[in-house]
């Protein structure tokens, strides 16, 4: 795939002054005339970083860059803050932010972070990719760019639990979203159609409960290995991507009470088995062990997703269980009473192994500590569970159906996915969340957007490339360009010489400006 990576960028060949990257930096100015980078010359940059970097740069460019010997001459320079000049000193700047200077004769990066370096890196990749290759070099016009990102988070959600992706197409989602300056990976991994991860002390999650998906109940048992999931949070980390694990309770808990049914609280006629039991000390036990195993191999998540949404699709039998029996006659308790008691139980479990306790919106009503919690807002018609959440003082991530989920149609002419009094094309994708009515003076905090894919309708991985790109490098732009910088006209330029990157990768997207055909499964 590198190969053809590399063969598609260097047959690019007209030098171009307009700013061709995604996302939008907060400040592009063009400057005059160009910059030449030679075949063999020299790369600076940190010694921890220099391999990963002269990679991504010789993918790019096939100029065979080399590593700088002391007091070498530098075509391409990674600079700490401070150096940008005298304006720069006692300045720190703040994480992701980084300061490029494209000059006759060489390309500086400024940044006080790692991840400020890494993201200078991806737009001068952009920048090179974009330039005019002629007889060994690459020219690229003089510029300026000041830029960092809006929101801290910026992430993408994958459902694996319905259909399952895999080792190689999650690689290369990563790589995508690490080259648009995405850095949070949701990672659904337990639901009612599979149970995706390796738990060493309950096998059967995996070998029972891994079996069958959303379309097909039988298919073989398909999972993560506990070595796979160590192998891909460290190339997630590589890239500065956080890996954020979601472990659905009490409900979405179908296969795991496929393969444990004594720890169920039962379902109802459309969700068997839907629910943990949610009173139940040894199912209590059950659920812990579990928690701990996946804390240690996401040991930098900071939060743990544990759902909690939706449980009322399936607690019709749960009046029958003893325990809840004797709660609802001694204490008066209701149903939803049973689940704010869970949720309260497992949130300090997760917050008692070092992380933040996430779930969907609905936490936000069960008086979870906000400091220690963080809400996904999901229901886009219940606009007020916003309002609420960061009234209450909890940190938010935005992820509306609308326009968040791409199993929503992109495409007025599409048939096979979602609709909700409309459907989630480019431009609403790219437009969230400025036009969003938010609370004046709220006392938690916005940490950013995310993309959902649910796979449902989605069961090959070409369909799941194409309901997912180009909207996610909207969503990414709309992550990181400051309102007052984004441009949706312009975003549509920078996008379309972009597309045969993404071919290059081996994604199948969908091509808004030729409608290209619909991939319906």
């Amino acid at each position: 795939m590198r190969l053809l990576v590399c063969a598609s960028l260097l047959s690019v060949g007209v030098l171009s002054a307009a700013n061709p990257i995604i996302p939008q930096p907060v400040s592009y100015q063009e400057k005059p005339g160009a910059c030449s980078i030679q075949a063999g010359a020299f790369v600076y940059a940190p010694q921890a970083e220099l391999p990963s970097y002269l990679k991504s740069l010789n993918e790019a460019t096939g100029l065979k860059l080399r590593m700088a010997p002391a007091d070498a001459a530098c075509a391409i320079q990674f600079l700490s803050g401070e150096m940008r000049g005298s304006q720069a000193k006692g300045q720190t700047m703040p994480d992701g932010a980084y300061h490029m200077r494209v000059l006759p004769k060489v390309v500086n990066i400024y940044a006080d972070s790692r991840s400020g370096h890494f993201y200078g890196l991806q737009s001068l990749l952009q920048i090179l990719r974009a330039g005019e290759k002629n007889k060994g070099q690459i020219s690229v016009p003089c510029a300026e760019i000041d830029d960092a990102p809006r929101f801290a988070w910026r992430g993408f959600m994958l459902d694996e639990s319905r259909h399952f992706s895999g080792e190689d197409a999650v690689k290369c989602l990563l790589d995508t979203m690490a080259y648009y300056k995405m850095n949070r990976f949701h990672w659904h991994l337990t639901d009612s159609p599979g149970w995706r991860i390796e738990i060493k002390k309950y096998p059967k999650l995996t070998s029972v409960g891994g079996i069958g998906n959303q379309t097909d109940p039988k298919a073989p048992a398909a999972y993560y290995t506990q070595d796979q999931i160590r192998d891909i949070v460290a190339y997630a980390k590589a890239r500065h991507i956080n890996v954020i694990p979601e472990i659905d309770m009490p409900g979405h808990a179908s296969a795991a009470c496929r393969a444990y049914p004594e720890f169920s609280g039962g379902g109802s006629k459309k969700h068997p088995d839907f629910t943990f039991n949610p009173v139940d000390p040894a199912t209590d036990a059950f659920l812990n062990d579990i928690l701990k195993e996946v804390a240690g191999l996401f040991p930098d998540a900071g939060v743990i997703h544990f759902g909690g949404d939706e449980v009322h699709f399936g607690w019709d039998q749960w009046p029958e269980l003893a325990g809840v029996k004797k709660l609802m006659k001694e204490e008066g308790l209701k149903l939803k009473d049973i689940e704010t008691r869970f949720n309260l139980r497992f949130a300090k479990v997760i917050n008692g192994l070092g992380f933040k306790t996430g779930g969907w919106d609905e936490i936000a009503r069960t008086g979870m500590d906000p400091k220690q919690s963080v809400v996904f807002w999901w229901r886009h018609n219940k606009p007020k569970e916003l309002s609420h959440a960061l009234n209450t003082g909890y940190d938010v991530v935005l992820c509306p159906r609308r326009p968040c989920y791409f199993d929503f149609v992109q495409h007025a002419s599409h048939k096979s996915g979602r609709r909700w009094g409309g459907f989630n094309p480019l431009s609403d994708t790219y437009g969230f969340p400025d036009a969003l009515k938010l609370p004046v003076e709220p006392k938690g905090t916005i940490l950013g957007i995310q993309a959902c894919l649910w796979t449902e309708t989605t069961i090959t991985q070409e369909r799941r490339d194409f309901m997912t790109f180009p909207r996610l490098l909207a969503l990414a732009e709309a992550a990181w360009t400051p309102k007052e910088s984004k441009d949706f006209a312009g975003f549509e330029k920078r996008l379309q010489p972009q597309l045969p990157e993404l071919k290059a990768r081996g994604i199948g997207y969908y091509d808004p400006f030729g409608n290209s055909p619909e991939v319906k499964k």
